[in-house]
């Protein structure tokens, strides 16, 4: 059955189907599966940008500054970052990785290349083009539809009043 005879219904399931190997720890170091979203996308923040504040790493994942703090303590108490004050402003406290963090974004990168590597090494240059531009579709389209569905699901979502006598 191909998928012009499937339902979206059928085609999510087959998806979700596929694709949950993704999230078996066998695949990946078993440690990084133990770290939430907001954990995992931090470190890699950090591992990019050496050493961010507070406010920035709420930016960056869209979450309320408190929020992004409870996220740091996990993370420091895990040894995998350092909370310092600035240098130059006693005031501002820096977020960086320790060197284990760094080590384990490394080995975690490392698997994530071998990965991609497998895949590259299957595709034709055409297929490469052709699947960054299918990413750049489906980004656009979650980036830019996402705050649409969640208005969407508030009208579809009234309170339907019941009057008590």
């Amino acid at each position: 059955m191909g998928f012009k005879d499937m339902s979206l219904e059928e085609i999510i399931f087959q998806f979700l189907d596929q694709s949950k190997f993704l999230f078996y720890p066998e695949k990946w170091n078993r440690t990084f599966m133990d770290y939430s979203k907001n954990e995992a996308f931090t470190l890699f923040l950090l591992y990019r940008k050496e050493q961010v504040n507070m406010t920035e790493i709420a930016e960056y994942l869209k979450v309320p500054l408190n929020t992004a703090t409870g996220i740091v303590s996990r993370l420091e108490k895990r040894g995998v970052v350092l909370r310092e004050r600035d240098r130059t402003d006693k005031r501002i406290v820096v977020v960086k990785m320790s060197p284990e963090g760094r080590e384990f974004i490394k080995e975690q990168i490392k698997v994530m290349e071998y990965y991609l590597e497998k895949v590259m090494a299957m595709l034709t240059r055409e297929e490469k083009e052709l699947a960054v531009k299918l990413f750049d579709k489906v980004f656009y389209i979650f980036k830019n539809n996402a705050s649409n569905y969640n208005k969407e699901e508030k009208e579809h979502k009234k309170v339907k009043r019941i009057l008590i006598e």
